[in-house]
């Protein structure tokens, strides 16, 4: 004969259905999200040009990677991936948006030439910019303010065609942008930026901005 549940063990199997159901939902959530950002980027695919090659990181609710080799110009291979929130738990899902995680997009490329200068952009104020000074040796970065609290620089004198068409960019996609290098070794360009609403607009547009403000970047390797 089945004893009736205590007070705790009901508690107990209601916290279990509920982490189950949450684990359900977010894991539904997380794959039609995954799919509708794999549809955007998708429909951008011909400004890119080159050979596209999808891969999952881990499972479809976690992320994909999209993959482009022999790029158009200026790039020579093309890597977006995007990860998504972690909504198959429901706490830590909570505890990721109160500290204003979103589901991030990354960005690395190979230019097909060698960058005339490097650039980073990182918030003007906290820890990333803190850190940059700290390990700037005997090149300091020279700052200069930047769209959405951005903060661009440069060892240069910051009035390049290059920092130009950067801050162009960033007057469009600043806020979502959490951090854009651009380096002289591989990866070139490095970005990481917030899938929470730039995914709205037509990834065409993202991308050719981002085509427009590099076009310029590089001496040309004619032979690449």
């Amino acid at each position: 004969m089945l004893l009736p549940a205590t007070p705790s063990q009901r508690i107990l199997w209601g916290v279990i259905i509920l982490l189950v159901l949450g684990y359900l939902g977010g894991n539904w959530l997380n794959r039609r999200r995954s799919r509708t950002i794999g549809k955007w980027l998708q429909s951008a695919l011909s400004t890119l040009g080159g050979q596209p090659a999808w891969n999952l990181i881990g499972t479809m609710s976690s992320g994909v990677q999209l993959t482009v080799n022999h790029a158009a110009r200026p790039f020579r291979q093309f890597t977006i991936t995007y990860h998504m929130m972690t909504r198959e738990f429901l706490p830590l899902w909570l505890v990721e948006l109160l500290r204003g995680k979103r589901d991030l997009m990354s960005v690395r490329a190979d230019l097909r030439g060698s960058l005339n200068e490097e650039i980073e952009v990182v918030p003007l104020r906290g820890s990333l910019r803190r850190a940059l000074d700290q390990h700037a040796g005997d090149q300091p970065w020279n700052w200069q303010p930047a769209a959405s609290r951005l903060g661009l620089a440069t060892h240069e004198a910051g009035n390049s065609e290059l920092c130009c068409a950067v801050l162009a960019f960033l007057e469009q996609y600043g806020r979502y942008v959490e951090r854009l290098s651009l380096r002289r070794r591989q990866p070139n360009l490095i970005m990481f930026a917030k899938l929470n609403g730039i995914e709205k607009a037509p990834a065409v547009d993202f991308l050719q901005a981002l085509h427009t403000a590099l076009s310029s970047a590089t001496t040309a390797d004619r032979r690449a």
